[in-house]
């Protein structure tokens, strides 16, 4: 049983992060058109891997949107974010 639970655990927790509850991170560097493009391009990837990860955790136990290439762009949005508030 707790072998279980650890490998529950362990699966959730390499889940991908909804864009939406990523924490900005503050940087003075000017936001510009192509930053707000790139911001909505990985926030649309960030979202389909972390809805992938949380549907493959209910079904199967695994994040399978991170496993199967669903790149994590946590940081890159938490910089956007910082810069283009």
């Amino acid at each position: 049983m707790k072998h279980i639970v650890l490998t529950a655990l362990l699966a959730v927790s390499a889940c991908a992060t909804p864009p939406n509850r990523i924490k900005p991170i503050a940087n003075a560097a000017p936001c510009t058109s192509q930053d707000r493009t790139r911001l909505a391009e990985i926030s649309k990837v960030q979202a389909a891997t972390a809805t992938n990860d949380a549907v493959g955790v209910f079904l199967v136990g695994l994040p399978v949107g991170s496993m199967v290439g669903g790149a994590d762009h946590k940081q890159e949005i938490a910089l956007l974010k910082g810069r283009c508030g």
